[in-house]
């Protein structure tokens, strides 16, 4: 099923015109830059400082959790075995399962989403969801690995939740 959903995107969704920027939008979610950036701002901020460390803490509690995983499972890429699925851009040299891109984008996601009320919940959340498109759509993961980063990050933000009172935030 896996493998009939990567093959389905790349011929009935992937466009040219369109490529070029699921690139530079995934390239801005490697090692997590783009969600670190935006959480280290938002704890700068003294009215958003708490939502930036908690959303801080949940993308490194999530991230460490996510590539210990990967370390344990070692299931390869899809573009090595999938013979007619084609990669874009540059191929990943590690583990797939579970999506790290994925992780980063909704560790953060859901402390933003837990702490606003308006429009930039759900703007994060549309933000999060396009960065784990972005892996299907370019060939480098597998649905499950990105489904597999969604829990993994809704697990790693509850328990950064959880325990924020006892870390002092």
């Amino acid at each position: 099923m896996d493998g009939a959903i990567l093959l389905w995107i790349q011929d009935n969704i992937r466009q040219e015109t369109v490529t070029p920027w699921v690139l530079l939008y995934t390239s801005l979610g490697s090692f997590g830059a783009v969600w670190a950036v935006g959480a280290a701002v938002l704890a700068v901020v003294p009215r958003t400082r708490q939502m930036g460390w908690l959303a801080l803490l949940s993308l490194l509690f999530s991230g460490l959790v996510g590539e210990v995983i990967k370390f344990i499972v070692r299931r390869p890429r899809p573009f090595l075995q999938i013979e007619d699925l084609t990669a874009l851009g540059s191929l990943p040299h590690s583990f797939s399962f579970p999506s790290g891109h994925t992780v980063c984008a909704f560790a953060v996601a859901f402390i933003i989403w837990r702490m606003c009320r308006g429009w930039q919940r759900w703007l994060v959340m549309i933000l999060a969801a396009l960065m784990a498109f972005s892996r299907l759509y370019l060939g480098v993961h597998y649905p499950s690995d990105v489904l597999a980063g969604v829990v993994v990050a809704f697990v790693g933000s509850c328990f950064v939740w959880r325990y924020r009172s006892k870390i002092g935030l």
